[in-house]
């Protein structure tokens, strides 16, 4: 077996079309582990290149894995208990998903390519994308109906559901699941494609406070169960999944077992598994409120809470009643009896005995009990330490009554002073802030918690830009964009620096009501393409929005520019 270091960190699990093995994606060693299911021990660990994402198996001896930081997928050959790497093929911007097609003689792979809001048709005989499908923004999960008809797209910003054809990749429908939805999970389908179900949040855009988290009125976990192919409105319903005084923090993915018979939702914020009879679901016709129904929590026998601690993600099914779910802080597989509820073997990945002071803060970042009933994590609203590009009221500003953007935590070690009015100076003061007035969490952080947490904020940093030309420089309309970022544009008065922004905070008229801070601190513009929200509250739906309506360079000191040196600034601003 090949010596990897560190955490495994698995965000996915796939089990072979034989059921004899399973493998995982170790996303933060890199690697990808192969194990006997019959035996319940790893065979074999093989480095697989940067950041996998996720896997799926195209036959018992060949699968798939996205290297969402090689904007790649690997093709892994399999021979008894050795893993080799057969090819990379170039997708595009973060592969965060993949399925495979069930139904076409020559074999095709999709992959949501999450950097380009599209998804990547992947021909497998000649390892070329054959086509390229435009969705919604950061596609984040893909499922395949059984029937082999539907390919369906979960968008983690704007709530967004595509539903394509997956022969002729023709677009059928496309759902907002609601208003201010966001992290959009794992896509289950149910056996008869009939219906897809999507783990989310909503926003319920509240004031943050005791008073509205114990309402239900901030952050709410929901499933949504769409028809397909149509996704039609009147037919969508929606499940709380929450309990008053202790809810479920950040529902990530969704399962059906072969027969239809159970459902399962991985749930990393409160390390747990849902268990549902999925026949036996309540759907409400209308608004489902902020709580589970009580019918399914007075039964056990239709609904159960199973804790698995750490950080459970992919779940998959092995067989009719036994499942595996790849539990993330803990490094490790969980075997899981459905009908029984409980735990049969836990198979460790590897990794260090005891945690350093990163991972104790990562561990702190994904964990909704630090929140008041455990409603949400930092990770909820900064997922994967990026951005939600929701909106929210919180005390961050010092005052209620103005709907913030989530900011993005990819470099923000090196951004200081924090906050949009810039007024906290100290980034330990900042997660303390955020942890007590914010997530209002029972226990007070203590130093130790503030240590780990900017130990592991420090570990978040930029992807490489995919807008740079291939020998890593600027492109020739970048440079032009840069001259006039520096001169003309006026930009660089307040973005400046190897991270383009300054302590300083400046009124440039986005104040829009008496409640709204006249003056702001600029924000980083580093990674400024994987954003898709912009100013501090979110006004800005593009680059080209902030530009030419909210934020002209002629009002904010510079000149105005053509609608070519337009163009060649926002190519620079891509590209920092």
């Amino acid at each position: 077996m090949t010596v990897v270091a560190g955490d495994r960190s698995p965000l996915a699990v796939a089990v072979s079309p034989n059921g004899r093995f399973c493998v995982s994606a170790n996303y933060t060693s890199d690697s990808v582990t192969l194990v006997d299911l019959q035996k319940g021990e790893t065979v074999s660990e093989h480095p697989c290149g940067r950041g996998p994402s996720d896997v799926v198996w195209m036959d018992d001896r060949t699968a798939l894995v996205c290297l969402q930081h090689e904007d790649a997928v690997a093709v892994l050959k399999i021979e008894g208990a050795r893993i080799s790497i057969d090819k990379r093929i170039a997708v595009g911007d973060e592969p965060s998903a993949i399925v495979m097609s069930p139904t076409r003689d020559e074999p095709r792979a999709f992959v949501a390519v999450s950097g380009t809001d599209e998804v990547a048709v992947l021909d497998l005989s000649e390892q070329v994308v054959e086509q390229r499908i435009a969705v919604g923004q950061q596609p984040c999960s893909l499922a395949l109906s059984p029937n082999g008809r539907w390919l369906v797209t979960a968008c983690s910003l704007g709530g967004e559901v595509f539903v394509h054809d997956a022969i002729s990749y023709k677009s059928h429908s496309r759902r907002v699941l609601l208003d201010d939805t966001g992290n959009l999970g794992v896509v289950a389908i149910l056996p008869d494609s009939s219906a897809c179900i999507v783990p989310h949040i909503v926003n319920r855009t509240f004031p943050v406070n005791i008073e509205n988290i114990e309402k239900g009125w901030v952050i709410d976990n929901r499933l949504s169960k769409l028809p397909l192919p149509t996704g039609e409105e009147w037919n969508q319903a929606q499940l709380g999944l929450d309990k008053r005084g202790d809810a479920v923090g950040d529902a990530y993915a969704a399962a059906v077992s072969p027969d239809g018979e159970w459902l399962l939702v991985t749930c990393g914020g409160t390390h747990e598994l849902l268990v549902f009879r999925q026949p036996t679901i309540p759907w409400p016709p209308a608004d489902p409120g902020d709580f589970i129904p009580d019918e399914l929590l007075s039964d056990d026998d239709r609904f159960r809470r199973l804790e698995l601690g750490g950080r459970p993600l992919g779940v998959e099914f092995i067989d009719g009643r036994t499942a595996i779910v790849a539990n993330y802080l803990l490094n490790a597989l969980q075997v899981v009896d459905v009908a029984k509820v409980s735990i049969v073997r836990t198979i460790r990945l590897g990794g260090p005995v005891q945690p350093n002071l990163e991972r104790r803060g990562e561990t702190i970042f994904y964990d909704a009990d630090r929140s008041l009933n455990s409603w949400f994590s930092c990770h909820t609203c900064h997922p994967e330490g990026h951005t939600s590009g929701l909106t929210f009221d919180t005390l961050n500003d010092r005052s209620y009554s103005t709907q913030k953007l989530t900011p993005s935590l990819r470099g923000v070690v090196h951004t200081a002073p924090w906050t949009w009015q810039g007024w906290q100076q100290d980034l330990h003061a900042a997660v303390r802030q955020s942890l007590t007035s914010t997530m209002q969490g029972r226990q007070p952080p203590t130093n130790e918690d503030a240590e780990a947490l900017v130990a592991f904020l420090s570990t978040l940093e930029h992807f490489e830009n995919p807008h740079l030309a291939g020998d890593g420089q600027l492109t020739r309309a970048a440079r032009r964009g840069k001259q006039l970022f520096e001169s003309k544009a006026g930009c660089a008065k307040c973005h400046r620096g190897p991270h383009f922004t300054t302590p300083e905070a400046f009124d440039v008229g986005l104040g829009l009501s008496p409640t709204d801070s006249k003056e702001h601190n600029p924000p980083s513009l580093r990674g400024l393409y994987s954003r898709r929200r912009f100013l501090h509250d979110g006004r800005a739906r593009t680059l080209q929005q902030v530009i030419n309506r909210h934020h002209r360079p002629e009002d904010i000191g510079g000149e105005s520019l053509t609608g070519e040196e337009l163009q060649d600034l926002i190519a620079y601003l891509r590209s920092i």
